[in-house]
């Protein structure tokens, strides 16, 4: 394989396969390390993968991550002070308050996407945050088309009374 397909694949993919990874282990610096190791056996075999890469990528980034799990049984804690830097970056970058607000949504949806089943949250990072098809999604996970359909309509059905339920809280 030459070097530029495997950088440009790096460039394209690097989010998304990121922000599922993350959303399995909630630790930034295991998910790059795991991220990593995903490129890594994309460089080995790369060849063998599918036409759609990126459901790919993520299959690939699943299994390492389920294989670390079953090793380590306990996930390291995450690093605030990456994280800090990151959000102080981007205040400067955009605004207090506007930063203010985006940081709220953020974080009141992932309070809201850690409050669903496994799968629930793993079949809604897939979908919305790394846009892989249902049908993808049902293959990675290991479930029919129809099963994961319904698995999407009713997170988000719950999603919608948990982000509901908060608001009201507020008021």
């Amino acid at each position: 394989m030459e070097k530029d397909v495997l950088e440009r694949v790096y460039r394209r993919y690097t989010k998304e396969v990121y922000l599922y990874l993350y959303s399995l282990c909630h630790d930034h610096g295991l998910a790059e390390d795991l991220m990593q190791e995903t490129f890594l056996r994309a460089l080995c075999s790369l060849e063998i993968a599918r036409e759609e890469l990126l459901p790919w990528l993520l299959t690939v980034a699943r299994n390492l991550y389920l294989d670390m799990w079953r090793r380590e049984k306990r996930m390291r804690l995450q690093k605030d002070h990456d994280r800090r830097q990151g959000e102080a970056d981007t205040a400067k970058r955009d605004g207090i308050l506007e930063w203010m607000i985006r940081r709220e949504q953020n974080q009141r949806l992932y309070r809201a996407i850690q409050k669903l089943e496994a799968v629930e949250r793993e079949a809604v990072v897939l979908y919305y945050f790394a846009g892989i098809s249902q049908a993808e999604i049902g293959r990675i996970l290991n479930l029919s088309y129809g099963n994961t359909r319904v698995i999407l309509y009713r997170a988000k059905k719950k999603l919608k009374k948990l982000l509901d339920g908060e608001e009201m809280k507020g008021v």
